[in-house]
């Protein structure tokens, strides 16, 4: 019985791979060598897959461009639009938009992706009808998303002056922008925030306008934000100013800064009221390992580990600290299930990922958002983790190369689940590439030494260069800073210059005093994540 069970997957699989390869010639083929009636039976018949989609939008596209709007409707029809992975959803939205003379979805384009290819030429084409709102709407989408100087190319196609002023203001920090500002503007109040960010002058101003206009909720998110600010400046008169200042107008200080005053008075040795501030914060902090681990070192006492399993969710950053710096791994209960016998579906994507990987991707990502993701768990667990989340146990998977060295290993892969979760094609704001997010610049240096020739920064798409890429270079700052786990990570995300100028400067005596004291925001929450990944990483290994 379960050898005919057997036999009868696999005659599915090699029938339904047969009908793949037919959708397979046609998203190759020229398209003059498309017969088209057979291309929609082909469509039709295999809707199932995510290279269905894109054959139809790309049949769409060459008949509304040869002018047979007709036959093209027909085939935009056959598209699912979740088969699209996020570069490509642009482009079929302008092909759908100007076949249905669908207005509504050619404006959601236009100034919810503007600062992709075809979002910015469907706003080129449509910003004379957009209302203000919606141009606004555009231009916020490309500072949001890091396009500067598309922003500030939409900024002039803005009708009301006032709005241009305040847009260049944000865009270029001068200040002279500011001026010409009219105060019954509706962008004023937001316009005089940017500027009290960038004047001492202009700060009074707002703290004044905020309080005439009774705007306390606004009075306290700034002074909180302009006090952090100085805190990892440390510009602690300043600081302390704000704090001050907050007490005038407020009977409790933010929780943020109920944190900052623990630290300001642990960094200048008053332990008094450094636990004062410490106990205070204890009804805020959500990591319970973070008060114990800071009373420790307030009361100089040793830690006691949890001598139970613990879920993978328990393990908190702090206590993946104390389990770090102790050299114990932790108890992990591995109870959870994440697979599923993979389908027919999942079993032609298995074959795909050894013969052109990014169609493999493009089909899992679909897959998971039309079958249980545990039936492609094991067939391509870098997708299926996206149905778990990032404290999942099913979540600390190893897809790509293997490393001999499994610690090495451990590293490479506790960066990758935070720089990208696994996505091979990610590309961030910063133009950050592939799974181990390498900028251009640090890129082609890699590519240097490991002595690769006509290195393109698309090759980092490759999952298994991506892996190499990050090994040498974590293995280079390992080196640099004695195997210190927590400045390698530092130096991963904000340069080891940083690094070691901050550790020049402020000496921490212990690595929680570096991860809290450390001056970006961004680089802190990182350090914890990362190291997270790396001690469940290093545990699963028993």
């Amino acid at each position: 019985m379960v050898k005919k069970l057997i036999l009868s997957i696999l005659f599915t699989v090699v029938f339904a791979f047969a009908d793949y390869n037919q959708l397979l010639d046609l998203y190759k083929s020229d398209f003059d060598k498309i017969d088209l009636n057979n291309a929609y039976s082909v469509i039709t018949e295999n809707k199932n897959y995510a290279l269905s989609s894109y054959v139809a939008v790309k049949i769409a596209s060459f008949l509304y461009y040869s002018g047979d709007l007709e036959k093209a409707e027909k085939f935009i029809d056959q598209v699912d639009k979740r088969a699209f992975l996020k570069e490509d959803y642009p482009f079929y939205l302008y092909i759908y938009s100007k076949l249905k003379n669908d207005r509504q979805t050619l404006k959601e384009l236009a100034t919810g992706l503007t600062h992709t290819y075809y979002g910015y030429k469907a706003y080129l084409e449509l910003y004379p009808y957009l209302s203000e709102e919606d141009k606004e709407k555009a231009v916020e989408t490309c500072i949001k998303n890091k396009h500067y100087e598309k922003a500030k190319y939409l900024v002039y196609t803005l009708e009301d002056q006032n709005a241009v002023n305040y847009f260049l203001l944000r865009l270029t920090r001068d200040i002279s922008y500011f001026l010409n500002i009219s105060q019954d503007s509706p962008y004023f109040e937001k316009a005089l925030k940017v500027a009290a960010n960038l004047s001492k002058e202009y700060e009074n101003t707002y703290i004044n306008y905020l309080l005439e206009k009774k705007q306390l909720d606004k009075l306290r998110e700034f002074l909180t934000q302009r006090a952090s600010k100085e805190f990892y400046r440390q510009n602690y008169n300043s600081f302390l100013f704000y704090v001050e200042t907050l007490k005038t107008y407020f009977q409790t200080l933010p929780e943020d800064l109920i944190w900052l005053m623990f630290l300001y008075h642990y960094t200048q040795g008053d332990y008094t009221q450094a636990t004062y501030y410490l106990n205070q914060y204890k009804n805020y902090s959500k990591d319970p390992y973070q008060i114990l681990y800071w009373e420790s070192l307030l009361q100089g006492t040793q830690l006691t580990l949890p001598q139970r399993q613990l879920k993978v969710e328990e393990i908190t950053p702090y206590l993946a600290l104390i389990y770090y710096k102790s050299k114990i791994k932790p108890n992990i209960l591995k109870n959870r299930r994440c697979s599923l016998e993979p389908d027919s579906t999942a079993l032609i994507i298995k074959q795909l990922k050894d013969k052109d990987y990014k169609l493999a991707y493009i089909e899992g990502n679909y897959y998971i958002k039309t079958n249980p993701c545990e039936k492609l768990y094991n067939v391509m667990p870098e997708i299926a983790v996206k149905c778990f989340g990032q404290n999942s146990l099913c979540s600390y998977v190893k897809p790509f190369s293997r490393i001999e060295d499994k610690n090495m290993e451990n590293i490479v892969y506790a960066v990758i689940k935070q720089e990208s979760f696994f996505d091979p094609y990610a590309i961030s704001w910063s133009n950050a590439v592939g799974l181990t997010q390498f900028i251009p610049k640090t890129a082609k240096w890699t590519a240097e030494n490991l002595k690769i020739e006509n290195f393109d920064i698309t090759d980092l798409f490759n999952p298994d260069l991506g892996v190499k890429f990050s090994m040498w270079y974590l293995n280079r700052l390992i080196s640099m800073f004695d195997g210190e786990l927590v400045y390698v990570f530092a130096s991963y995300n904000s340069g080891e210059g940083a690094v070691k100028r901050f550790i020049e400067n402020r000496r921490p005596k212990d690595l929680a005093e570096f991860i809290e004291l450390y001056p970006y925001d961004e680089t802190r929450d990182y350090v914890k994540k990362v190291l997270r990944n790396y001690v469940i990483y290093d545990a699963l290994e028993e």
